[in-house]
């Protein structure tokens, strides 16, 4: 598939010309307008961000991936970055390929995932009447300072940037249960591997129509016995036995009579009840897709193939530690200024639909005790694949989680996301090793795993992450005005082919009472404190619904 790719702050040109006549069967154009409402607000342009080094290539990988499900010959992006005022170009794509369906299939593929997985994001909504000006760029950061990403996009960007899928290792399949497949298994044969009879009856030629019939053989399931039937001639099969020979059909033992070894048909049957050669899939077709995760059924399927030791990612080795000297076991009964342990059993609990290993431990609030208490612990560390600390992620005096990461060898890719729950957020890498710092309370520690670590673990997992959906307002909400995005705890009900969204009620960051319910998070844009019953709204899924 060849393959161009533009970021430009240059006006997309209304006519862009597709590959020479004769080399495609069909060329199919789309074209992103900027409209003139944003969040039910009115506006005068749109301003595009992009990380030009990662996003082209991105891009490149996205429809690679995409082109093998969906062949294509060529494909041209262009996506322009800066100010784009209402009614012009901000992204355009052209697509060639032999046969306008897979074009069609290709381009809404692309389109669905290009925000969740290529660096490109909105910086801002230029309201109606001001000028379409772009805004200065930030002064430069001061040598070691880390700029904070602009959006919860940019932030989500530089974790998928971050994030390499670890080597993948033979697994027995009777351990690889939840693991990621990371080769597409083909079937070894046809399925079935011959015809087959799906009834106890009477195979005999499909146009025979002869008035009895001798039986010459019986057939059982694991029977094997190939001979050319005759006219007049007549086997005895079971559910599941091979055909003799071709161009046979089986009469349903209720429907005929047996004297001796002779039969009589009483009811004749148009059904031929068997299941043909290849019929459900031919050899060397895919069984099962690179990429996928190994439940139940793909294992069946696996265990049909004979692959025994699928290639997938391994298990994920987790390092765990909570902090705060006011922080006690569940079990312990607290004193004043005290609090139970809730983020251990939390992060438990999530972490139970990924493969993995977890070690926890608990960490002084104290820098000096803190590095001393790693030291201790350097072969668990360098063994670890993800890194996670709870709490101490803000700026107070006891906030130590960024300097500690920095001093383990962390280089810290951000340390705050412009959301709430969960501004102070802290995510570092360390060749393939990643850190998270995560604010202490647990409805931001519900937040921030689903928000941040899930994609992160999915992608060092060799998965692909969910990103948001869209569903409809279920409730009212209201909310006081806020300069961040909010993700709001959410009931999701599933129905009539609509995903509907019950916002539940929490009073801050530390609030737990409504974790019972929450199993999604809605999306909820800066500055607004309301949406209407019936809206659509962006959410992400959590718990149960996440994959």
């Amino acid at each position: 598939m060849e393959i161009e790719i533009e970021l430009t702050s240059n006006p997309i040109p209304m006519e862009i010309l597709p590959p020479p006549a004769g080399a495609h069967g069909t060329w199919l154009e789309f074209r992103g307008v900027v409209r003139d409402e944003e969040n039910g607000r009115k506006i005068s342009a749109l301003e595009y961000e992009a990380y030009p080094e990662m996003a082209p290539r991105e891009i490149r990988r996205l429809l690679e991936d995409i082109s093998s499900r969906y062949p294509c010959l060529a494909a041209k992006i262009s996506h322009r970055i800066g100010i784009i005022p209402v009614g012009e170009t901000a992204i355009y794509v052209g697509i060639a390929s032999a046969h306008r369906a897979e074009a069609i299939a290709l381009l809404a593929e692309f389109m669905d995932k290009l925000k969740q997985d290529v660096p490109i994001w909105k910086r801002r909504a230029v309201p109606l009447g001001i000028e379409t000006v772009p805004v200065a760029p930030a002064a430069t950061p001061a040598k070691g300072a880390v700029p904070a990403p602009a959006s919860l996009d940019e932030a989500l960007a530089r974790i998928s940037a971050h994030c390499v899928p670890l080597p993948a290792v033979a697994m027995p399949l009777e351990d690889s249960f939840r693991h990621v497949l990371r080769e597409t298994v083909a079937a070894p044969t046809d399925w079935p591997d011959s015809d087959r009879s799906t009834r106890d009856g009477y195979a005999i030629l499909q146009n025979d129509s002869s008035a009895t019939f001798q039986i010459v053989d019986t057939l059982h399931a694991a029977d094997w016995k190939p001979r050319q039937l005759q006219p007049g001639q007549t086997v005895r099969v079971a559910t599941g036995a091979s055909m003799p020979c071709p161009n046979l059909r089986v009469i349903m033992q209720e429907n005929v009579e047996r004297t001796g070894d002779q039969i009589r048909v009483l009811k004749p049957e148009t059904d031929f009840n068997i299941r043909r050669r290849g019929e459900e899939i031919k050899a060397g077709a895919a069984l099962v897709q690179a990429g996928a995760r190994l439940d139940a059924g793909e294992l069946a399927l696996l265990a049909s193939a004979g692959c025994v030791r699928p290639m997938v990612s391994p298990r994920l080795r987790v390092l765990h530690f909570t902090t705060g000297d006011e922080v006690v076991p569940p079990g312990q009964t607290p004193k004043p200024g005290q609090i139970r342990d809730s983020n251990s059993v939390l992060i438990r609990g999530l972490l139970r639909r990924f493969p993995c290993d977890l070690i926890h431990g608990h960490l002084r609030e104290d820098y000096e005790s803190a590095t001393a208490q790693i030291a201790g612990r350097r072969d668990e560390l360098e063994r670890a694949d993800v890194l996670l600390i709870s709490g101490g992620a803000s700026v107070g005096d006891k906030d130590f989680t960024r300097p500690l990461l920095a001093s383990l060898g962390f280089e810290i890719v951000f340390s705050q996301v412009p959301v709430r729950p969960g501004r102070p957020t802290i995510f570092g890498v360390s060749g393939r090793r990643i850190a998270f710092g995560l604010p202490g309370n647990p409805l931001a520690h519900f937040v921030c795993f689903h928000l941040f670590m899930t994609p992160a673990l999915a992608l060092l997992s060799g998965g692909r992450t969910a990103g948001f959906l869209r569903g409809t307002l279920a409730a009212r909400l209201t909310d006081a005005s806020n300069p961040r995005e909010t993700l709001w705890p959410a009931r999701l009900v599933l129905g009539g082919g609509e995903a509907r969204l019950h916002p539940l009620a929490w009073s801050s960051s530390g609030d737990v009472t409504c974790l019972t319910e929450a199993n999604a998070l809605l999306r909820v844009p800066p500055n607004c404190n309301e949406m209407e019953t019936g809206a659509q709204i962006e959410f992400l899924p959590a718990n149960d619904y996440q994959s």
